[in-house]
């Protein structure tokens, strides 16, 4: 017969051999659904030997589509079920000095161990389980642990030929290192007693060095005080005496733009340019520059500023007293009346 989930749903028609191979035609129910991804399977429908041929989806599967008429079921989704004689001789083979009493001998030598120890047996599968639990938690990191290793493998295997030349080439190395031996040690005797006086030249100057790195302290702080202009002054020695703006906005090639106002005034040489030699007056009274308050005495407009009016007359004069000898006659200037005369300050 031919059953689908253990129901008798048709029979076996014609059987011939292809190939060592058994070709079986199958007539089913028309109503019956045979799944597209059904599996022939042979086995026993009884312990007397009867046979049947089941269409069943693989275990663990569900059914899925339907298998039309006239599809044929290859080799490679056929199976059989062991029969009873394969059962009766696989049970024989345990049975029959087949490694029973073996077993009997392992439980009785466990039991023996584990008699007197079952705290310690108990205590053992905690641990057990908090380590499986632990591994349990790990489980992303060992994923990538073995992802990682894998990406490594692939990359030595893409530099398989750079690790034959280097292990030829390390023989070589060492043979060099096993000839410089001895410099080498020396090297490192020296290196040590390098280290011992170096040691002993801190230990002996610890206190100067504390001492000086605390004299240093305000200097060091004075110095960071000073950060933010630091910078602009560390930018500016490169290009003095001029500043970087100045070079990008006036220097252009080989000549330079300037605009500049000169003040080459008396009063304004006398208290800059000959301050400090005998024609210098710190004292000197400046000319106004332009948007300065217009003092009285100075004018921007020297022609519209008119003629100082002439002194008028003062007193008689007293005779003067007569002298044993002739005197030159000396006439005294005339006092100043009203305001003094404008300046002219221009032009600008």
């Amino acid at each position: 017969p031919v059953m689908i989930d253990d129901v008798v749903v048709g029979s076996v028609g014609r059987l011939k051999a292809s190939n060592w191979h058994a070709v079986v035609d199958v007539r089913v129910k028309p109503d019956v659904v045979v799944p597209a991804n059904a599996v022939a399977t042979i086995g026993q429908t009884s312990l007397l030997g009867s046979m049947h041929l089941a269409l069943d989806p693989p275990l663990g599967e569900a059914p899925r589509g339907r298998l039309a008429p006239g599809s044929t079921i290859g080799l490679n989704r056929s199976s059989t079920y062991p029969s009873t004689e394969q059962t009766l001789s696989s049970l024989s083979v345990v049975t029959n000095a087949g490694g029973l009493g073996q077993i009997g001998d392992f439980i009785h030598g466990t039991a023996t161990a584990l008699t007197g120890r079952e705290g310690d047996v108990r205590d053992l599968l905690s641990r057990l389980n908090t380590l499986v639990g632990v591994v349990d938690e790990q489980r992303d990191r060992f994923n990538d642990t073995i992802t990682a290793l894998d990406r490594l493998t692939t990359t030595l295997s893409h530099q398989k030929n750079d690790i034959i030349e280097a292990l030829h080439t390390i023989p070589g190395a060492l043979d060099v290192l096993l000839t410089e031996r001895a410099r080498l040690v020396t090297a490192m005797q020296k290196l040590g007693q390098f280290s011992d006086t170096a040691t002993q030249l801190v230990n002996s100057t610890q206190d100067d060095l504390v001492e000086n790195l605390t004299n240093l302290e305000p200097t060091l702080k004075a110095l960071a005080d000073v950060g933010p202009e630091l910078g602009t002054v560390l930018a500016y020695i490169p290009t003095f005496p001029f500043s970087q703006n100045f070079v990008d906005r006036a220097i252009r090639g080989d000549y330079i733009n300037i605009f500049a106002t000169m003040d080459l005034t008396y009063a304004r040489m006398k208290r800059s340019m000959f301050l400090g030699t005998r024609w210098g007056d710190p004292n000197a009274r400046m000319v106004p520059a332009p948007g300065d308050p217009k003092p009285s005495n100075y004018t921007y407009a020297p022609l519209g500023a008119g003629v100082a009016p002439p002194p008028q007359d003062g007193p008689p004069l007293a005779p003067a007293p007569a002298a044993a000898q002739p005197v030159l006659p000396v006439t005294p200037p005339p006092a100043p009346v009203g305001r003094s005369a404008a300046i002219f300050a221009g032009p600008y």
